[in-house]
C-alpha cells in the first residue's frame, strides 16, 4: 500500500494518482478490500477452460477473469488485509506462490473496474475523477472526429415491457413451433432454388435505389424497420425467457443504411451455451418464420396487389439478406456470435486478429512481441478464422472504395481521385495509424541493421523488386457501365398490303425460322379482283373457243389477247395475295410483345407487324465518358453481368465507338457566338457484342458492361491521374 501514500504536492501527481493520494490523507480505504455483494458471478468453462463471468448490475458492465485469477479475487471477501490475502493465496497454491506486488496490482485492477466496495469519501472523489476521465475521453474521441458513418441512436430500455408481454409470445420458442418452423423453412427454401433467378434479380432490384420514385424508397425502409425491430425484440424475449436482463434497445446509421441493436449481455450469464445460443439466433429464428409467412402470401395472392408486393419485399428482406448478411459468421452479427455460442470462444474475432497480428509482426518482420498464450485447438480455430475474417473484411474494404471511386468518378470527375484518397484515408485512420506505430516499431527496431553494409544488397533487391511492381504492365484499366441487351441484328415485318389480320401464327419470344409464317392478312378487295379475273378470265377462253369454232380469226385473236390479259391480272393478284401470309426475313426470335393483340386489327400497308431479332449474337451500347475515351479501342474485352444470371458473366468484345459524343452542340448560327462546353463531359457510345449460341441471353435483360484496357503499370496510372487532374484543373 505504500505506493498510495501522498506526498506533499498532490497536484504534481496524475490526476488517477491524485485521487488516491487524497483518498489516503482524508478517507483511507479500507483495510480489508472486499467484493460488492452486489455481483453476480457465473462459472463457465469455454474449450476446456473454466473462465469466471462477473456482471456489474450498477453499470451494466461484464468481465471475464480466468481460472487462476479468480482463485485470487475470490479472497477479497472482506475478512483478510492485503497481507493476509497473499498468505493464504500462497498457502494453497502451493509451489506457485505469488508475491505481495502482485495482490496490490490486482487491488487496484478491481478498484478501477468499481468491483471493490468503496467508503463514502472514496466514492465521492471516485465520481470527481469519473467527471473528468469522462471529459478526457470526449475530448479525445473529438480529436478522432464524428464518424457520420457509424451514428448510434439509444431508443428505449425495454426490460420492463419485455418482462409484462414475454408470457405471450413463449409459445414461438417450444418444440412444436420449431418444427413447424423448420419444416417451413425447408420448403421457403426449395421455392428459393426454384425461382432463384428472379428473386435474385428482385433482390439486386430492391438495394438499388437510384431512379426509384420516393414512394418505394420510403416502402423499402419502413419494411426493413418493422422487420428490424421485430428482429431485436427477438432477442430481447429470448434473453428474458431464459432469466437474463435487456436495458438497451435502439438504432444505427450504418453507412446512411439503417440498422438496429439490442443488448442481450445478460446472456453471458447463461450456465448453458444452448441458451446462449437460443439467445443469438432469436432474431434469425423469427426472420425464417415471417419469411415463410411471407412467401406464402406471394405464391397465392393475386399479381401485382399491394399485398402481393408487400409480400415478395418482405419475403426478400428476410430471404436472401438473412442468407448473406445476418449469418455471416466473419462480421460481428448474429451468425458471428452464433459460432462463438458453439465454439465457447466469445472473443474469437479479437482473439483471431491480436493473433495474427502479433504472429506477423514476430515472424515476417522479426519484431520483438510476444503471442498470446493459447490452447492448440483454440489457436487452430483463431488461424482460420483470422484468415478468412481478414480476406473478407479486405475485400468488403476494397468493395467501399469501389463505391466511392464509382460515385466521385460519376459526379466529380476531375477531382475524384483527390476525394477518394480523403474518403479513405477519413474511413480507415484507425487502421492507418495503427499500421503507422507498426512502421515506427518496424524502424527503431531495424535502424542499426538497415545502416549496416550487409543490408546494402537486400536493400537494392528490395529497390528493383518495387520498380518492377510499379514500372511492369500488371494491370488493366476498367471502364463500367449500365446497359440493356439487344439483338445484333433487327428486323421490322411490315404489312405488304392493307388488310384485316385474320391470324397471329407466333407470339412475343418465340423462336422463328426464316422463311416461316408468322401473320396472315386477308384482303377482301384484293380477294374480288382475284374472282373478278378468274372469271374473266374463263369467259375469253370460251369465247375464244367459240370463235375458233366460227373461223373467224380476227375475234380469235382479240378473245384470247383479252382472255391473256384477265391471266396476268390474276396471277398478279395471286401474286400479291401470297404476300398477305408474312413469313420472318430471318431465324431469330419474337421481339414485338403482345402479338396476339393483332388478332382482328384493319392494318394498312406499311404497317409494323412486328419485330425479328437474331439472338444467335447480343449486342449492348456502352455509354464512356469522353474522359476515358484514349483508353477504349475496337477489339477491346468486354464482361458482361446480366442482372438475371448473376453467376454466370458473358465474354465479348468492341466492335465500334461512335464518331461524335451522345450531346453534340449545335453548330453557331451567324451572329451567334458558339454554345458553352458543359462542365460535365459528355459521352461516346461504344458497342459491344457478345455470342449467344445458347440462347441464353435474353432481350431486354439489363446487364453491367466491364470493358478492360490495354495494360498499364501502377506508376503510369498513377501519372495519368495527377497530368489528367493538372491539366483540368488548373490549366
Amino acid at each position: 500500500m505504500s505506493s498510495l501514500q501522498p506526498s506533499k504536492l498532490l497536484a504534481a501527481r496524475r490526476p488517477g494518482e491524485s485521487v488516491k493520494a487524497l483518498a489516503a490523507r482524508h478517507g483511507p480505504p479500507e483495510p480489508r478490500p472486499e467484493l460488492r455483494k452486489d455481483l453476480t458471478v457465473r462459472r463457465q468453462v469455454q474449450l476446456g477452460e473454466v473462465m469466471w463471468i462477473v456482471k456489474d448490475p450498477r453499470e451494466m458492465a461484464y468481465y471475464k477473469f480466468k481460472e487462476i485469477q479468480w482463485r485470487l479475487i475470490r479472497l477479497f471477501d472482506g475478512s483478510r488485509t492485503t497481507t493476509e490475502v497473499l498468505a493464504e493465496y500462497n498457502r494453497r497454491a502451493g509451489r506457485t506462490a505469488i508475491d505481495l506486488t502482485v495482490v496490490l496490482e490486482w487491488e487496484e485492477i478491481l478498484r478501477r473496474m468499481e468491483l471493490i466496495e468503496l467508503t463514502a469519501a472514496e466514492r465521492s472523489l471516485t465520481m470527481l475523477d469519473k467527471f473528468k476521465s469522462l471529459r478526457d475521453k470526449t475530448a479525445e474521441e473529438g480529436s478522432d472526429g464524428f464518424n457520420p458513418f457509424f451514428i448510434k441512436f439509444h431508443v428505449l430500455d425495454p426490460d420492463r415491457f419485455l418482462t409484462r408481454t414475454v408470457k405471450y409470445v413463449r409459445w414461438i420458442w417450444t418444440p412444436p413451433v420449431v418444427l413447424l418452423t423448420v419444416i417451413a423453412s425447408l420448403w421457403t427454401v426449395g421455392v428459393f432454388i426454384a425461382n432463384w433467378n428472379p428473386i435474385w434479380a428482385g433482390t439486386m432490384s430492391l438495394y438499388h435505389f437510384f431512379g426509384k420514385p420516393l414512394l418505394d424508397v420510403l416502402h423499402f425502409f419502413l419494411i426493413l424497420s418493422i422487420i428490424g425491430g421485430i428482429h431485436e425484440f427477438s432477442h430481447g424475449y429470448a434473453c428474458k425467457i431464459y432469466g437474463g436482463e435487456v436495458h438497451d434497445i435502439g438504432m444505427v446509421l450504418f453507412y446512411f443504411t439503417p440498422a438496429f441493436y439490442c443488448s442481450t449481455s445478460d446472456s453471458f450469464m447463461f450456465p448453458s451455451r444452448w441458451q446462449r445460443l437460443w439467445v443469438t439466433v432469436a432474431g434469425i429464428y423469427v426472420e425464417a418464420i415471417i419469411c415463410s409467412a411471407a412467401t406464402l402470401v406471394w405464391l397465392f395472392s393475386y399479381p401485382d396487389s399491394f399485398l402481393n408486393q408487400f409480400a415478395y419485399k418482405t419475403m426478400l428482406l428476410t430471404g436472401v439478406s438473412t442468407i448473406f448478411f445476418n449469418i455471416n459468421p466473419l462480421i460481428k452479427i448474429d451468425g458471428y456470435y452464433a459460432l462463438c455460442s458453439v465454439l465457447q470462444l466469445q472473443d474469437l474475432r479479437e482473439a483471431s486478429f491480436k493473433l495474427l497480428s502479433t504472429g506477423f509482426q514476430k515472424y515476417v518482420l522479426r519484431l520483438p512481441v510476444e503471442i498470446p498464450a493459447m490452447t492448440k485447438r483454440k489457436r487452430r480455430l483463431c488461424l482460420v478464422y483470422g484468415v478468412l475474417a481478414a480476406c473478407y473484411t479486405t475485400s468488403v474494404m476494397y468493395l467501399i472504395g469501389k463505391l466511392f471511386n464509382n460515385l466521385y468518378t460519376k459526379y466529380f470527375p476531375d477531382i475524384a481521385a483527390a476525394l477518394l484518397i480523403v474518403t479513405l484515408f477519413y474511413l480507415f485512420r484507425k487502421r492507418l495509424r495503427k499500421a503507422g506505430r507498426i512502421g515506427k516499431l518496424l524502424y527503431l527496431d531495424k535502424k542499426e541493421l538497415l545502416m549496416s553494409p550487409r543490408s546494402r544488397l537486400p536493400l537494392a533487391g528490395a529497390a528493383i523488386a518495387l520498380l518492377l511492381l510499379l514500372a511492369v504492365p500488371w494491370t488493366r484499366r476498367t471502364i463500367s457501365a449500365e446497359t440493356f441487351l439487344r439483338p445484333s441484328e433487327q428486323f421490322t415485318v411490315q404489312a405488304p398490303e392493307e388488310g384485316i389480320v385474320s391470324e397471329v401464327l407466333v407470339r412475343e419470344g418465340d423462336l422463328v425460322q426464316k422463311g416461316q409464317p408468322v401473320v396472315r392478312i386477308t384482303n377482301p378487295g384484293l380477294e374480288a379482283d382475284a374472282g373478278q379475273f378468274r372469271s374473266r378470265e374463263e369467259r375469253f377462253a370460251k369465247k375464244s373457243s367459240a370463235d375458233l369454232a366460227a373461223s373467224n380469226a380476227g375475234l380469235v385473236f382479240q378473245s384470247r389477247s383479252r382472255g391473256d390479259a384477265a391471266k396476268t391480272a390474276r396471277e398478279t393478284t395471286e401474286y400479291r395475295q401470297g404476300f398477305l401470309l408474312v413469313k420472318s426475313p430471318i431465324a431469330g426470335r419474337v421481339l414485338s410483345p403482345r402479338m396476339e393483340d393483332l388478332q382482328g386489327r384493319s392494318v394498312p400497308a406499311g404497317f409494323q407487324l412486328a419485330r425479328i431479332g437474331d439472338c444467335r449474337t447480343m449486342a449492348a451500347e456502352a455509354e464512356v465518358s469522353e474522359r476515358l475515351l484514349e483508353y477504349l479501342q475496337k477489339g477491346s474485352t468486354v464482361t458482361a453481368l446480366v442482372r438475371s444470371r448473376p453467376m454466370r458473366p458473358s465474354k465479348g468484345s468492341i466492335v465500334s465507338i461512335s464518331p461524335a459524343t451522345i450531346q453534340q452542340p449545335a453548330t453557331a448560327a451567324a451572329g451567334k457566338d458558339p454554345s458553352v462546353p458543359s462542365p460535365k463531359p459528355d459521352r461516346f457510345v461504344a458497342v459491344a457484342v457478345f455470342d449467344n449460341a445458347d440462347g441464353s441471353l435474353l432481350p431486354g435483360a439489363q446487364a453491367t458492361l466491364k470493358i478492360r484496357s490495354q495494360r498499364a503499370s501502377y506508376a503510369g496510372r498513377a501519372f495519368d491521374v495527377v497530368w489528367r487532374w493538372t491539366r483540368s484543373i488548373i490549366w
